[in-house]
């Protein structure tokens, strides 16, 4: 065995030991460890494979999630779902409407507000945090002082089918009262506008934006694409909910060809696209990490040992 040793020993009375050396050794020393910390990361780190397929989840329910600030009484406002088979819900229960000072809700109301930020968060946050709260109306800080706003939230199922949720005034396209011209204002706040249960990680374009009516006949139709999204976690966890696009439409009191002979309000026109979206999560292999430590540090060894030669050589 002796003489199949592919790694020969010189014996330390013929070793030599150089300043150059000691400086290449520490510099090894503190590359291999930056390399493995970078490859520790690396295999820590989860990883997210996306893919598409058309959705054949059909006769499912669709939880509609949304928070909406009116610049208006909530006495001259109702809520409405229609969808296409015809079905019509009149928001009077599961939603809260609460008087809000107006001032004090449209503070930040200079065009629109900015986006949520999107937190650094992997499926397995997602799912774990979607097990852990329930989607519902956001809460609402109770301002009486000077109400002349809206406060709306609330959730709603409906058919997994096209429909129109839609914010407008009495006697606008619906029965009761009549409220005066004057005294309409569609100017809103978005403060959440979801399908499906509660996710924290993904931003909704609308969240969290200002839109404002420069007319008091006026209104907004959001034409909205949902799309079914599944997470899978690396442990198996499933989470099923839905992300969206939208297309924004401002109707003042002279441009009609947007919304026919619609009453003034918010439209929010939804749509279910046939195409679904499974974000699964994985961790690459320990056999795999090894390897590549493996690779890694001896790659820099060899290549510093060939340096020091050259070194040598030349010296």
């Amino acid at each position: 065995l002796q003489k199949l040793d592919a790694f020969p020993k010189v014996d330390v009375a013929y070793q030599a030991r150089t300043s150059s050396g000691g400086f290449l050794s520490v510099a090894v020393m503190l590359t291999m460890l930056f390399m493995f910390f970078s490859e520790l990361r690396d295999y820590l780190r989860y990883k997210e494979d996306h893919s598409f397929t058309v959705d054949d989840k059909v006769g499912q329910q669709l939880q509609v999630n949304f928070g909406v600030t009116v610049a208006m009484p909530c006495a001259f406002i109702r809520v409405d779902v229609i969808d296409e088979g015809g079905t019509s819900h009149y928001m009077r229960s599961g939603i809260e409407m609460l008087p809000v000072s107006k001032t004090e809700a449209f503070k930040r109301a200079q065009g629109h507000a900015a986006i949520n930020s999107l937190g650094d968060m992997h499926v397995h946050d997602i799912v774990a945090e979607a097990h852990r709260k329930q989607r519902g109306a956001k809460a609402m800080a109770e301002d009486r002082t000077l109400e002349g706003a809206c406060k709306i939230a609330g959730n709603v199922h409906v058919s997994k089918i096209s429909g129109v949720l839609h914010i407008t005034a009495h006697g606008h396209g619906h029965g009761g009262a009549h409220v005066p011209h004057s005294m309409l204002n569609f100017t809103h706040h978005i403060d959440e506008l979801s399908f499906g249960p509660f996710y924290p990680s993904l931003v909704n374009p609308l969240d969290d934006t200002m839109h404002l009516a420069t007319e008091h006949f006026a209104g907004f139709k959001y034409f909205i694409s949902v799309v079914p999204t599944h997470y899978i976690d690396a442990s198996g966890h499933y989470l099923p909910t839905n992300q969206y696009a939208v297309n924004e439409y401002y109707q003042g009191d002279m441009d009609h060809s947007l919304f026919d002979s619609r009453p003034p309000g918010i439209f929010f026109e939804y749509g279910i696209e046939p195409v679904s979206v499974t974000i699964r999560e994985r961790r690459g292999s320990f056999v795999t990490f090894v390897v590549r430590i493996c690779a890694a540090t001896s790659g820099v060894f060899v290549t510093v040992g060939i340096i020091h030669s050259l070194m040598s050589a030349v010296a």
